[in-house]
């Protein structure tokens, strides 16, 4: 198996790992997570994971959030064997999936303190994939994977002790020469898409007894030819998607239809600051928020029924270097970004009630030694 490192030289040609991953443009690893739906599990308390790609050792950062800040969780931070590009938690917080673009999926038991313990005797759950997004579905009976390098959409069964099986019949071949940068799922799990950089947005139906996923409907290409779609969110109501395109400068809107084809919406794309990477929308659907990369903040816009965005005051919001992964937190009330370039590496903001939908800081953590390239995020539900 070849390294991380040597795969990201088909791409990016760079020194160090970290470099390659966080500088030098190799963005296509830094999916953007989204809360999934609710359930209790083992975890018990507000929890934070943060992957690090430029730690050594290569580290996973836990902790909890409260209106007091962030507390490191014990044990933290959690030695991993490969690069963590993806992260995904099961909707009853009993475990953290970690895939690696390198070419492994591992499975952690989430502790009632939040800690981490690495299950399967500490040895992958799955080989042979290359993930650069992991979800898992609503029912939590599946982990849906897009790859960093094969151009390839995958589901897993979950089983017993966080183990994964296969659906061989679900592979779906996307393209082969363009990464999956997100892949985001409707809330009623029928229709799956993933964004794949310049190749577009792809739609997918998606069986929740079955774990059945195949290609349906047109690619949706990005407005010009130059452009790429990276981060993607769907609103609770499922109403909406979103996609942050790089050159279109900003973020477009669509419909979701009943066969799950896209519409666009009359006043899409809205602009944001330069470098649109990553983008949320909270839980009660009334906010929408934009990671941009290259100029280190975050686009707020209220979201109305009619999919129209309208700019927040105060928007945009200073973030650290390359903010690259967003997640709001269990209680629904802060949001997290964690920032390849650091400076800091993780910030959590409140999310605003006077100016509704605005962000406040709150805390900053330092995820691992720096240069850390803090690149994927995940929350408890």
């Amino acid at each position: 198996m070849r390294s991380l490192k040597s795969r990201c030289a088909q791409f990016c040609k760079a020194g160090s790992l970290a470099l390659v991953m966080a500088l030098a443009g190799c963005g296509q690893f830094f999916p953007p997570l989204s809360s999934g739906s609710g359930g209790s599990g083992s975890a018990n308390g507000d929890y934070l994971y943060a992957g690090n790609l430029g730690t050594s050792p290569l580290t996973i950062a836990g902790f909890a959030v409260a209106s007091t800040g962030l507390t490191t969780l014990s044990g933290s931070p959690y030695s991993v064997a490969l690069e963590p590009t993806a992260l995904a938690i099961t909707p009853d917080d009993t475990y953290l999936y970690m895939g690696s673009a390198a070419g492994a999926i591992y499975v952690y038991t989430i502790g009632s303190n939040g800690a981490l313990t690495l299950g399967n005797s500490g040895t992958p759950v799955a080989t042979s994939v290359e993930p650069s997004v992991l979800r898992v579905d609503p029912t939590g009976k599946y982990l849906l994977g897009a790859d960093a390098f094969a151009g390839e959409a995958y589901v897993f069964q979950i089983g017993t002790g966080g183990a994964l099986t296969g659906i061989s019949s679900s592979l779906v071949t996307l393209n082969a020469s363009v990464p999956a940068t997100d892949l985001e799922i409707t809330p009623n799990g029928s229709y799956v898409y993933v964004s794949c950089g310049t190749a577009g947005i792809y739609t997918m139906s998606f069986n929740t007894s079955t774990g059945a996923l195949a290609q349906i409907n047109s690619v949706l290409t990005p407005k010009t030819s130059n452009a790429a779609d990276n981060g993607m969110a769907i609103s609770p109501s499922g109403s909406y998607l979103f996609a942050a395109e790089t050159v279109t400068g900003g973020v477009r809107v669509f419909s979701i239809g009943t066969s799950g084809t896209l519409t666009e919406t009359s006043g899409s794309p809205y602009t944001t600051t330069t470098g649109a990477y990553a983008v949320l929308v909270d839980s009660t659907g009334s906010y929408v928020y934009v990671a941009n990369r290259t100029a280190g903040n975050i686009s707020a816009f209220l979201l109305t029924n009619s999919g129209a965005l309208t700019a927040i005051a105060g928007s945009p919001f200073s973030t650290g270097s390359l903010p690259v992964e967003m997640v709001e937190d269990k209680s629904k009330t802060y949001i997290a970004v964690v920032c390849a370039g650091g400076s800091s590496d993780l910030q959590v903001f409140t999310i605003g009630t006077t100016t509704p939908g605005a962000l406040t800081g709150l805390a900053t953590a330092t995820t691992g030694t720096d240069p850390t390239a803090a690149s994927s995020i995940a929350a408890t539900h």
